[in-house]
């Protein structure tokens, strides 16, 4: 039995051992792999005006200011290949006042089979680009392509793509437009001047803590959430729960099947909420309340304001106030909350 045990306890050792020096061994080839498909490329600004970049085969996109004035491309991937033929490259076109980069981004998926650890189909698609702030216009086109952004200055940035997540943070622009048919987009700490026009058929659509004149909002199915806004929001939803924390600015929400959920104080610019099948709830401070008027309706649901007792139980009009706060439901609740005058929290609903 003795014999036994130290068996078992040697034969675990030399697993724990080999197992140590396989990964080792592992790590090491992948570093080596690594270097010998690192892809560094840069060319000179030319005075263009917008900047078109093309990514083909998919890719994760970051894409950050240069510090010089070059546009630089780095891909430190996996690509298991030391061919320089089957390298991501890029194909550079001038054409008036607009530079053409067509990205061909070299997928390749290698099995390696460590000692004794198993890691399989690795790489590694994401490509850096460090873009000169002279552009005026940047444009991302791409089938499947996700696309990070961040901290950049610039006129316009447009970005259209099939399917994949659209994240941008820290941008200042004139106006941004992102077209993303199935896939989130985020806007976050960002700046701009003019519009903002977010349009997904199958994603979640997300805008905080950011200034803008106009903010437009068009999903087909997915949710639509803005908090800490500045702004005039626009937001057309078909199937989906639109949400509104605390912002400055006028609202307009159209839903068709979702809910719509209101959360701001020291309302001063006119708000329209409306849903065909869904509940409304609206919590805003008692102040917001008293100085403003409103148009409540529900055809099939209930009204209830600040849990008081109403002479009707699907209309409320007052038409003594500021702003207007009118909230429209064919099939669905109404509810009003009272919310504190300082209040800066909110909760994704």
């Amino acid at each position: 039995m003795k014999k036994f045990k130290i068996f078992v306890l040697v034969f675990a050792l030399l697993l724990i051992v080999g197992g140590g020096i396989g990964s080792v061994i592992f790590y090491q080839k992948l570093e080596v792999e690594r270097k010998a498909s690192e892809v560094n490329k840069k060319f000179k600004y030319d005075g263009s005006e917008e900047l078109v970049l093309e990514l083909k085969n998919g890719a994760t996109v970051y894409l950050s200011p240069s510090q010089d004035d070059y546009v630089h491309m780095n891909k430190q991937g996996l690509t298991f290949s030391n061919n320089q033929n089957e390298s991501t490259n890029w194909d550079i076109q001038k054409k008036d006042k607009k530079t053409l980069v067509t990205i061909d981004n070299k997928r390749q998926h290698k099995k390696i089979q460590p000692s004794v650890f198993s890691f399989n189909d690795i790489s590694d698609d994401s490509i850096s680009l460090r873009l000169p702030e002279k552009y005026k216009k940047i444009t991302i086109k791409g089938e499947k392509v996700d696309v990070n952004v961040n901290t950049l200055l610039l006129s316009q940035l447009e970005i259209q793509t099939n399917r994949g997540y659209i994240g941008i943070n820290d941008l200042s622009a004139q106006s941004l437009i992102v077209n993303n048919q199935h896939g989130d987009i985020s806007v976050s700490q960002s700046k701009i001047e003019k519009n903002i026009l977010l349009n997904t058929s199958s994603g979640n659509l997300s805008v905080d803590d950011t200034l803008f004149s106009e903010l437009n909002m068009k999903v087909k199915n997915g949710d639509a959430f803005t908090a800490n806004t500045k702004g005039n929001i626009t937001i057309d939803n078909q199937n989906g729960q639109s949400e509104i924390n605390h912002t400055k600015g006028s609202v307009n929400i159209t839903n068709k099947n979702g809910d719509v959920f209101y959360h701001s104080n020291n309302i001063t610019h006119d708000v329209a909420l409306e849903t065909t099948h869904g509940n409304l709830t609206i919590e805003l401070d008692k102040p917001s309340y008293n100085k403003n008027k409103f148009d409540l309706k529900t055809e099939y649901g209930l009204l209830s304001i600040f849990n008081k007792n109403l002479s009707s139980e699907t209309t409320f009009t007052s038409n003594k106030g500021d702003a207007l706060i009118k909230a429209t439901s064919k099939n669905g609740d109404i509810t009003i909350n009272e919310l504190d005058s300082d209040d800066t929290q909110y909760e994704d609903h």
